[in-house]
């Protein structure tokens, strides 16, 4: 059986590259080629976690990736293939797009310091305990999953400095690409930097993942739009391979501030391929009442509950907890390791047996499909931002459901910050362009409504 899924998986993933044209970003080759990551994960552990798949495990992965790929293939046949009509923004080059007197790189620097000095004082005079720093987050850690929340108005600072490092970033590449240096780097770096000291304290490295899902695919964007190769996407995997590396080195770290003990190795397999083995043990003997969507959308029942219970309206909430229960293993070499992680499938199994694993990875195929045509009928601008800040449930697959079970108001709150902040920056000064280009346009005479 693990020959065997190990060749579903390499089928799956050529068939989506060329479904999506060559394109590493396309929505189902990600999905592919996260899944196939996580299990290659798996294969290397494979003595010492006495690697078993069932073939209930192989059935359920295979009806997903075939279903997201249906998904995405219903929406891309009755979807026109004509460019939108592009504005006069998207028509300058990528010099010309930068709004290089107005960016407020100072502004975000002293906005960025104050939100997340008053976000990291409440977490750390709140819960931070005492003793040394890392003893501190890991107490603050602790009291997260025992449900702690600093409150809307600082987890709206939080909020505020991640939306500013993304806008950073995508103005970082602007100027390495247009190559106009009309900024300082180091200026744009500033608030990327107190970023990840704010996920340090914050405890919760998810968010400094789904940052580096996003950089890592901004980039990719960037560097294919502006460099001319013929196998461009063999300069594309070393580069990004690269990147990767120092970017789970950053993550290493995080884990390492809040006295996580585990070898980088080790911590590297049991992030990235316990969940998917976890769940190739659990669902060989899930035999539990379905919940009918009690699981895959119980942060939004939660939600809701609170909104509406005090008059009387509520949903059906089986309370899941957001921290599953850990599965412990041992081999019989003595290797010890225990998971709560589980792939983004076990709540749809949950809530409808095998026909979750067909509904939900077939919606949001169609879902990300069309979020993807959007992003390549743009170059550059908000689409492209939009697009690789959304990605990430699709490469965190394997690990942990991060789409549905994230929407929530937080998530709201992710991407409302994400556009002020964009169109703060973008939105006055596109008009402005367009209006001056409009101006120059000749007039033409009006011939009796002709």
């Amino acid at each position: 059986m693990e020959v065997l899924m190990l060749v579903i998986f390499l089928a799956l993933l050529a068939a989506a590259y060329f479904f999506g044209k060559r394109d590493l970003l396309s929505p189902w080759f990600l999905l592919c080629l996260a899944m196939l990551t996580s299990y290659f994960i798996v294969l290397l552990n494979y003595k010492n976690w006495e690697v078993k798949i069932n073939s209930t495990f192989v059935l359920y992965i295979t009806t997903a990736l075939v279903s997201f790929g249906v998904g995405a293939l219903v929406i891309k046949k009755f979807s026109s293939n004509k460019l939108v009509t592009e504005t006069i923004s998207q028509r300058l080059s990528l010099k010309k797009e930068l709004p290089s007197r107005h960016y407020p790189e100072l502004f975000f620097i002293i906005i960025s310091v104050a939100a997340a000095g008053l976000y990291c004082f409440k977490l750390l005079s709140d819960v931070g305990g005492s003793g040394s720093m890392s003893e501190r987050i890991r107490h603050i850690y602790d009291s997260v999953v025992g449900g702690y929340s600093p409150g809307f108005v600082f987890n709206q600072c939080l909020e505020l400095v991640i939306a500013i490092a993304y806008i950073n970033t995508y103005r970082l590449f602007q100027e390495i690409y247009s190559r106009s240096r009309a900024i300082s780097i180091v200026n744009l770096f500033i608030p990327i930097f107190i970023f990840i000291i704010a996920v340090m304290i914050s405890s919760d490295r998810n968010i400094f993942l789904r940052f580096a899902i996003y950089f890592i695919c901004l980039f990719t964007l960037f560097f294919r739009e502006n460099t001319k190769k013929k196998n461009i996407n063999k300069s594309i995997i070393f580069k990004v391979s690269l990147l990767l590396l120092l970017l789970v080195i950053i993550f290493f770290l995080l884990g390492k501030s809040k006295q996580y003990s585990s070898g980088i190795l080790k911590s590297l397999g049991i992030y990235g391929g316990s969940g998917l083995y976890v769940f190739n043990i659990w669902v060989v003997d899930f035999e539990e009442p379905l919940l009918y969507g009690q699981s895959t959308f119980s942060e939004f029942i939660k939600v809701f509950n609170s909104i509406f219970g005090h008059i009387g309206l509520t949903l059906p909430d089986a309370q899941v907890d957001r921290f599953d229960a850990f599965i412990e293993f041992e081999s019989s070499n003595g290797y010890v390791f225990s998971s709560n992680i589980y792939t983004a499938l076990k709540p749809y199994v949950e809530d409808f047996g095998f026909f979750g694993v067909i509904l939900f990875p077939f919606a949001i195929g169609m879902l990300y499909q069309k979020l993807y045509m959007r992003m390549r009928k743009s170059k550059y601008g908000y689409n492209w931002v939009l697009y690789c800040m959304l990605i990430y449930p699709i490469v965190f697959f394997p690990i942990l459901e991060q789409l549905i079970r994230r929407f929530h108001l937080g998530f709201i709150y992710e991407v409302v910050w994400l556009t002020l902040v964009y169109y703060f920056v973008y939105g006055k000064i596109n008009v402005r362009i367009e209006e001056k280009n409009m101006a120059k346009q000749p007039k033409i005479a009006n011939n009796g409504g002709a």
